[in-house]
């Protein structure tokens, strides 16, 4: 990264704009670190990269991404549907934080019907008649078997039996399917084939959910996407609600925090992914497709609220948790990188100890290390932990905590607070089993809530060393053991 680049970074990306071509393609934002934040295609990639850089209108969502953006690249294409193509490509490989879709590439099943079978098919890239997607407890399998019963085909068929099942699962025609599964299923319980009557009785009940399906008033022959959004803050989300034959056949929520782009760019991407049966609404005046655009929208509003719920808590959980203790322990500031030691013994063997490691409250385990004692043999935890806290103290290279907890009671903390001198800037405290609270600036044990967040986080970091400290034992009584076994 160049001086400009680093120190001066709209400077740097307004000098790159003028040999950006006036062409289709696609462009991808990075921040400081190099990766990329966000994918997007552009009719102009000029233009387009101009109105990010030059413009000062922005909203709150692309401002919050903008101000991460250090550096772009960006790929020209023959045209505006390769630039989508490529788009949708990129995002499903880098997963880019700031994008709306593509992320987790998960497919629903559909049914085929095609070139004279029937199948089912997570791919949509094959010529012939798709009918789904099917979720949200409608089962692809469970349909099909109820065409294989109601219809007697499976794999292949016949053009006169394919029209059928073609009109069955459009919904215009149900072939007394009902009337056939009832017979079938009481012939078989007649003839004490149990299993096979339960099948149909399945059956029976996956057509009643199909039919539980059905939204009043709304034509049978209507097939559409319908997609409803609801925006709070930094979330956006879509709710796409699928009607197959006047049924509504599932809904399927997808939100991000800080996206970008509005329901046309999502549209235009899930239809990358998924065939395009019926119609698709966004704008509906009156009627039907009105209320279901209303019930889209409305999904769409309770998603984003769990959404912003699940950010809350987890707020609350990890860095929440920090905050608070600091607060409870009266620490001087809050404890970003929280170490736990723990050790571990079975019978004085193999005597190992453990180093986990907490970033604002969240377990970092690239940065977990693990000690054998050395300075000692036979069970003494004490030597075993003063011996771990001044060899991990000794590591420069690592950096430092802002808070140590050993596992343990008042014992233990003379012993850490005796390893750990020379780091004034580095808090010690026990945690014992009892969940008490043992701290160099109280004479008696520190209790918290039992709904306090502070001592959630103390007992996930607890519990993780421990963990960490008895898998390690673990391994080194079972190298030992093989290498005894080969002697033998």
């Amino acid at each position: 990264m160049s001086r400009i680049q680093e120190k001066f970074p709209k400077e740097f990306l307004k000098e790159k704009l003028h040999v950006v071509p006036t062409s289709f393609g696609v462009y991808l934002m990075k921040d400081l670190d190099g990766h990329i934040i966000y994918i997007g295609k552009a009719k102009d990639l000029k233009k387009r990269l101009a109105s990010y850089f030059v413009s000062k209108s922005h909203d709150g969502k692309t401002m919050a991404m903008l101000s991460k953006v250090v550096d772009f690249d960006y790929f020209v294409t023959r045209s505006e549907n390769d630039a989508l193509g490529l788009e949708a490509n990129l995002i499903k490989k880098h997963k880019p934080h700031y994008n709306v879709l593509l992320k987790d590439n998960k497919t629903y099943p559909y049914i085929l019907v095609a070139s004279g079978k029937i199948e089912i098919t997570r791919r949509t890239n094959r010529k012939g008649k798709y009918f789904g997607p099917y979720f949200n407890g409608i089962w692809a399998k469970g349909l099909l078997d109820t065409i294989y019963d109601v219809f007697g085909v499976r794999d292949n068929g016949t053009p006169e039996i394919l029209d059928k099942v073609k009109s069955f699962l459009r919904g215009e025609d149900d072939f007394g399917a009902h009337e056939i599964l009832t017979e079938k299923m009481e012939k078989a319980a007649e003839m004490n084939q149990f299993e096979l009557a339960i099948r149909y009785r399945d059956g029976l009940r996956f057509l009643d959910k199909l039919k539980e399906r059905t939204i009043t008033n709304v034509a049978r022959d209507l097939n559409c996407d319908v997609f409803g959004t609801f925006t709070s803050g930094e979330i956006f989300a879509v709710s796409v609600l699928t009607v197959r034959a006047g049924k509504m056949i599932g809904i399927q929520n997808f939100a991000n925090e800080g996206v970008l782009g509005g329901v046309e760019e999502f549209v235009a991407q899930y239809y990358l992914e998924n065939p395009r049966i019926g119609e698709t609404v966004t704008e509906a005046e009156r009627g039907v497709k009105r209320q279901l655009l209303e019930m889209a929208n409305e999904n769409a509003r309770v998603y984003v609220e769990a959404s912003i719920e699940k950010i809350e808590f987890k707020q609350q959980f990890t860095v929440g948790a920090c905050e608070e203790l600091a607060k409870e322990l009266n620490l001087s500031k809050v404890p970003k990188r929280i170490e736990c030691f723990d050790v571990s013994n079975l019978h004085g063997e193999e005597t190992v100890a453990s180093m986990v490691v907490f970033i604002d409250g969240r377990a970092e385990k690239k940065l977990y290390r693990r000690f054998k004692i050395r300075s000692h043999e036979g069970i003494d935890d004490y030597k075993s932990m003063q011996e771990v806290l001044k060899r991990r103290m000794q590591r420069d290279d690592w950096g430092f905590p802002d808070l140590i907890v050993v596992d343990g009671g008042k014992g233990q903390l003379g012993i850490a607070l005796s390893a750990t001198p020379t780091r004034a800037d580095v808090h010690v405290i026990a945690f014992s089993e009892k969940d008490e609270i043992f701290s160099p600036k109280n004479g008696e044990p520190i209790i918290l809530s039992k709904r306090s967040y502070a001592l959630r986080l103390l007992q996930r970091v607890r519990d993780e060393a421990h963990r960490f400290a008895i898998m390690y034992n673990k391994k080194r009584r079972d190298m030992k053991s093989a290498k005894q076994f080969k002697k033998n």
